[in-house]
Protein backbone atom coordinates (compact mmCIF):
# COMPACT_ATOMS: atom_id res chain seq x y z
CA UNK A 1 0.00 0.00 0.00
CA UNK A 2 1.15 3.34 -0.55
CA UNK A 3 1.70 5.87 2.27
CA UNK A 4 1.53 8.98 3.09
CA UNK A 5 4.73 11.55 2.86
CA UNK A 6 5.74 14.60 3.86
CA UNK A 7 8.30 17.46 2.79
CA UNK A 8 10.07 19.90 5.13
CA UNK A 9 11.91 22.67 4.19
CA UNK A 10 13.53 25.55 5.68
CA UNK A 11 12.06 29.08 5.54
CA UNK A 12 13.34 31.62 8.03
CA UNK A 13 13.71 30.88 11.52
CA UNK A 14 11.42 27.84 11.06
CA UNK A 15 10.20 24.92 8.79
CA UNK A 16 7.44 24.50 6.10
CA UNK A 17 5.47 21.57 5.85
CA UNK A 18 3.81 20.27 2.84
CA UNK A 19 1.94 16.28 3.54
CA UNK A 20 0.55 14.53 0.97
CA UNK A 21 -1.84 12.00 1.96
CA UNK A 22 -2.08 8.37 1.43
CA UNK A 23 -3.77 7.23 -1.44
CA UNK A 24 -7.77 6.37 -1.42
CA UNK A 25 -8.30 2.60 -0.65
CA UNK A 26 -11.72 0.55 -2.08
CA UNK A 27 -11.37 -1.46 1.26
CA UNK A 28 -9.94 -4.69 -0.67
CA UNK A 29 -12.65 -7.04 -2.07
CA UNK A 30 -15.47 -5.62 0.59
CA UNK A 31 -15.03 -2.17 -0.92
CA UNK A 32 -15.41 -3.56 -4.60
CA UNK A 33 -18.19 -5.79 -3.71
CA UNK A 34 -19.89 -2.48 -2.37
CA UNK A 35 -19.33 -0.07 -5.31
CA UNK A 36 -20.37 -3.47 -7.75
CA UNK A 37 -23.99 -3.76 -5.51
CA UNK A 38 -24.38 0.16 -5.79
CA UNK A 39 -24.38 0.01 -9.40
CA UNK A 40 -26.32 -2.88 -9.62
CA UNK A 41 -29.00 -1.64 -7.49
CA UNK A 42 -29.23 1.67 -9.89
CA UNK A 43 -29.15 -0.27 -12.94
CA UNK A 44 -32.18 -2.37 -11.42
CA UNK A 45 -33.95 0.70 -10.83
CA UNK A 46 -33.25 2.07 -14.21
CA UNK A 47 -34.09 -1.64 -16.17
CA UNK A 48 -37.80 -1.62 -14.10
CA UNK A 49 -38.08 1.98 -15.19
CA UNK A 50 -36.90 2.59 -18.96
CA UNK A 51 -35.54 -0.48 -20.27
CA UNK A 52 -32.75 -3.21 -20.26
CA UNK A 53 -29.96 -1.70 -22.53
CA UNK A 54 -29.66 2.00 -20.62
CA UNK A 55 -29.64 -0.69 -17.22
CA UNK A 56 -26.32 -1.61 -18.36
CA UNK A 57 -24.66 1.70 -19.17
CA UNK A 58 -25.89 3.10 -16.32
CA UNK A 59 -24.42 -0.33 -14.38
CA UNK A 60 -21.36 0.59 -16.19
CA UNK A 61 -21.23 4.60 -15.65
CA UNK A 62 -21.55 4.04 -11.88
CA UNK A 63 -19.23 1.64 -10.98
CA UNK A 64 -16.57 3.38 -13.37
CA UNK A 65 -17.79 6.47 -11.35
CA UNK A 66 -17.27 4.78 -8.12
CA UNK A 67 -13.82 3.27 -8.75
CA UNK A 68 -12.66 6.71 -9.77
CA UNK A 69 -13.87 9.25 -7.42
CA UNK A 70 -15.50 7.26 -4.67
CA UNK A 71 -13.49 8.01 -1.29
CA UNK A 72 -15.36 7.47 2.06
CA UNK A 73 -12.26 9.15 4.20
CA UNK A 74 -13.58 11.79 5.62
CA UNK A 75 -13.42 15.35 4.23
CA UNK A 76 -10.37 16.61 6.16
CA UNK A 77 -8.73 13.42 5.61
CA UNK A 78 -8.39 13.86 1.54
CA UNK A 79 -6.81 17.05 0.68
CA UNK A 80 -3.31 18.02 1.14
CA UNK A 81 -2.28 20.45 3.67
CA UNK A 82 0.69 22.75 4.20
CA UNK A 83 1.80 24.66 7.84
CA UNK A 84 4.45 26.21 9.00
CA UNK A 85 6.45 25.49 12.54
CA UNK A 86 9.21 27.41 14.18
CA UNK A 87 10.33 27.75 17.42
CA UNK A 88 7.48 29.92 18.73
CA UNK A 89 4.77 29.97 16.22
CA UNK A 90 2.62 27.64 14.00
CA UNK A 91 0.83 28.64 11.29
CA UNK A 92 -2.28 26.95 9.56
CA UNK A 93 -4.91 27.54 7.79
CA UNK A 94 -4.34 31.40 8.25
CA UNK A 95 -4.56 31.47 11.87
CA UNK A 96 -1.03 31.86 13.95
CA UNK A 97 -0.83 29.52 17.18
CA UNK A 98 1.74 31.08 20.05
CA UNK A 99 3.93 28.19 21.59
CA UNK A 100 2.73 29.35 24.91
CA UNK A 101 -0.82 28.57 24.12
CA UNK A 102 -0.33 25.05 22.80
CA UNK A 103 -1.37 22.27 25.36
CA UNK A 104 -0.21 19.40 23.84
CA UNK A 105 0.44 17.77 20.00
CA UNK A 106 -1.75 15.09 19.79
CA UNK A 107 -1.85 11.82 17.38
CA UNK A 108 -5.77 10.99 16.26
CA UNK A 109 -7.39 8.69 13.94
CA UNK A 110 -10.96 9.37 12.68
CA UNK A 111 -12.43 6.19 13.35
CA UNK A 112 -11.44 6.20 16.77
CA UNK A 113 -14.28 7.19 19.03
CA UNK A 114 -16.77 5.17 16.46
CA UNK A 115 -17.93 1.61 17.98
CA UNK A 116 -15.88 -1.10 16.67
CA UNK A 117 -17.31 -4.91 16.77
CA UNK A 118 -15.24 -7.60 16.97
CA UNK A 119 -15.52 -10.65 14.81
CA UNK A 120 -15.25 -13.60 16.47
CA UNK A 121 -16.25 -16.66 14.30
CA UNK A 122 -20.02 -16.45 14.74
CA UNK A 123 -21.94 -15.59 11.40
CA UNK A 124 -22.44 -12.37 10.69
CA UNK A 125 -24.82 -10.36 7.94
CA UNK A 126 -22.93 -9.75 5.38
CA UNK A 127 -23.28 -6.04 5.18
CA UNK A 128 -21.92 -6.13 8.40
CA UNK A 129 -18.94 -8.02 7.66
CA UNK A 130 -18.38 -5.69 4.35
CA UNK A 131 -18.85 -2.45 6.26
CA UNK A 132 -16.09 -3.90 9.09
CA UNK A 133 -13.50 -4.80 6.22
CA UNK A 134 -14.46 -1.02 4.92
CA UNK A 135 -13.74 0.51 7.90
CA UNK A 136 -10.44 -1.47 8.62
CA UNK A 137 -9.12 -0.08 5.29
CA UNK A 138 -10.03 3.77 6.38
CA UNK A 139 -8.66 3.27 9.88
CA UNK A 140 -5.16 2.57 8.36
CA UNK A 141 -4.93 5.93 6.35
CA UNK A 142 -6.96 8.32 8.56
CA UNK A 143 -4.51 9.35 11.26
CA UNK A 144 -4.03 13.35 11.85
CA UNK A 145 -1.44 15.47 13.88
CA UNK A 146 -3.49 18.15 15.63
CA UNK A 147 -2.80 21.31 17.90
CA UNK A 148 -4.47 21.75 20.99
CA UNK A 149 -4.83 25.23 22.10
CA UNK A 150 -7.54 27.75 23.84
CA UNK A 151 -9.83 24.47 24.27
CA UNK A 152 -10.08 23.49 20.34
CA UNK A 153 -8.14 20.92 18.05
CA UNK A 154 -6.49 22.42 15.12
CA UNK A 155 -5.49 19.78 12.85
CA UNK A 156 -2.13 20.43 10.93
CA UNK A 157 -2.42 17.57 8.47
CA UNK A 158 -4.50 14.17 7.78
CA UNK A 159 -5.05 11.55 5.74
CA UNK A 160 -1.20 9.74 7.15
CA UNK A 161 -0.95 6.15 7.83
CA UNK A 162 0.78 5.71 11.29
CA UNK A 163 4.33 5.88 10.47
CA UNK A 164 4.06 9.26 8.87
CA UNK A 165 1.59 10.96 11.61
CA UNK A 166 4.00 9.70 14.15
CA UNK A 167 7.10 11.16 12.04
CA UNK A 168 5.50 14.52 11.52
CA UNK A 169 4.50 14.47 15.47
CA UNK A 170 7.98 13.77 16.15
CA UNK A 171 9.11 16.59 14.00
CA UNK A 172 6.99 19.44 14.86
CA UNK A 173 7.37 18.33 18.91
CA UNK A 174 11.11 18.70 18.42
CA UNK A 175 10.98 22.45 16.85
CA UNK A 176 8.54 23.59 19.14
CA UNK A 177 11.00 21.84 22.08
CA UNK A 178 7.79 19.75 23.53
Amino acid sequence: MKQAEYRKTQKGDGYQFQVTPAPKVLGGCSGIFFILLLAFLGAMLVGAVVNETLAILVFIGIAVLAFLKLDLRKKNHRSPSTFFVSPNIIEVNGQRIEKSNIHRIVIRNAYDKSPNIQLTGQTVPTGVGVGYDIRKALEQISYSVDIEAGGKATQLAGGMDDVTANGLFTEVSQILGF
